[in-house]
């Protein structure tokens, strides 16, 4: 296994080689798994002041590092220890990230070139490096901090440099399918989850309490929710746009309750879901344990369920493939996607992954009933969910809030709605499907494999 060389070129040769002292980085330089070699660039200055520095052409404020004493530099250091892939750490270049690490981390030696004042001569970086690079949108005093960084990730992924290798391959950015732990080739990258040690109660702040319970299974799962979570509330631009194929099924199901029924309530249902439905261009299913519902116009007897077990067996033989069902509206401690591209994404990191099976929207449809039922006998003081969703639903999905405050505010200011008692749960609920429907439309593509990265 041979090491790999940083060559660092850099104005203070003493505060990079003190930083390397310490850590792992440090443990692995003393295990020759990493060498680490700085370079002064006065050493190569040609005048008894040693001036690496002067004044910019056409004026301004500032000096400019000049040209001869680095390339000087870089030239002994290419003739004495052999050629380099050379990086100028500059504000102008790309931004580092860890798809630029793990590249880095393929080369035997690398090259960094430390700016300091305005900058190198450009006719460095025009002619004498490789590339550019940047770890952000600000400004240094120089790029030896920016050495210090890229050398710790690039080198912490070499083998032998960390304990456990996983600790590498589980990161932040490097967690790449959620599912089957390999990602695709083009790198889609998420946070990773939190983590607890002990003590498992610290000052009343206690520890999520699937990770104390031993079941791996649970673990595993709570883990990648929270690695969904986190990634698209702190950083959505990590995640592709995914889109909906154009040819998965799309259903709505009208979830009523078991219990004492209400024909004409029922039927009011599923006339307005009914016709939100046709809007939004999915087809309606109604699920109605222990009674029939009333057939209403577009919506037969044939279309109506016992249970949700029964509509998904039907729906698999009907396309082929096992349904996705998804709760309209928040169901207990089912991941909550408010949008439809987090959703799309969770979906197709989790399970089969397939986003070309049927997606059901699952809304229950009973002035009291809820996708959510609450748990009998629920110990106190536990951080245990507090309802329990039906089962077959794996995730629950609310549309955008801009997109449904939008809407309602549209509808509040229409003469029929103008009403001091507010709306009813039928309006509430057919305004909650078309806004559903609406965002998941917007979604649907036209050439089912392509994802389209943009910016949230």
């Amino acid at each position: 296994m041979s090491g790999q060389t940083f060559e660092v070129f850099t104005l203070f040769p003493d505060a990079v080689a003190g930083f390397l002292r310490g850590g792992l980085v440090g443990k692995a330089v003393a295990r020759e798994l990493v060498s680490v070699h700085c370079t002064d660039y006065r050493e190569f200055a040609t005048d008894r002041y040693r001036t690496v520095d002067d004044a910019p052409y056409g004026g301004g404020p500032g000096m400019v590092m000049k040209i001869e004493p680095v390339v000087a530099a870089l030239e002994h250091v290419t003739a004495l220890r052999g050629p380099m892939h050379r990086i100028l750490l500059t504000p102008a270049g790309p931004r580092f990230d860890q798809r630029v690490a793990e590249r880095l981390a393929a080369l035997p030696r690398i090259g960094l070139l430390c700016g300091r004042y305005e900058g190198i001569d450009d006719r460095v970086r025009e002619h004498f490096v490789d590339e550019c690079l940047s770890l952000g949108d600000f400004v240094l005093n120089g790029g030896e901090v920016a050495a210090l960084a890229i050398i710790e990730a690039v080198a912490r992924l070499r083998e032998g440099v960390l304990g456990n290798p996983e600790s590498a391959a589980r990161d932040s950015f490097s967690l790449q399918d959620m599912s089957s732990g390999t990602g695709p080739e083009d790198h889609e990258a998420w946070l990773e989850h939190p983590h607890f040690t002990r003590p498992p109660e610290f000052r009343g702040l206690g520890v999520p309490e699937v990770l104390l319970a031993g079941d791996h299974a649970d673990v595993a799962r709570w883990r990648r929710e929270q690695v969904w979570r986190r990634t698209w509330a702190l950083r959505p631009d990590l995640r592709p746009q995914r889109t909906l194929p154009a040819e998965a099924p799309l259903y709505l199901v009208a979830h009523f309750e078991q219990g004492p029924t209400d024909m004409s309530e029922r039927a009011a249902w599923i006339t307005a879901l009914a016709a939100a439905a046709r809007q939004g261009g999915a087809e309606l299913r109604v699920v109605a344990p222990g009674h029939r519902a009333p057939e209403v116009a577009g919506v037969p007897r044939a279309a109506q369920y016992r249970s949700l077990k029964d509509l998904a067996r039907e729906l698999r033989r009907r396309h082929g493939r096992a349904p996705r069902l998804v709760a309209l509206g928040p169901a207990g401690d089912l991941p909550l996607a408010r949008g439809a591209a987090p959703l799309l994404d969770l979906l197709a990191a989790s399970g089969a992954g397939d986003l070309s099976a049927p997606l059901v929207l699952v809304l229950p449809c009973a002035a009291t009933g809820d996708l959510a039922r609450p748990v009998a006998n629920a110990p106190q003081g536990r951080s245990a969910p507090s309802f329990e969703p039906l089962k077959g639903l794996e995730a629950a999905f609310s549309p955008a809030p801009p997109n449904a405050s939008g809407l309602a505010s549209g509808l509040a200011e229409t003469p029929s709605m103008n009403d001091s008692s507010g709306p009813q749960p039928v309006d509430a609920a057919a305004r909650l499907v078309a806004v559903a429907l609406a965002e998941l439309k917007s979604r649907r593509s036209t050439n089912p494999p392509e994802l389209r990265h943009e910016q949230q």
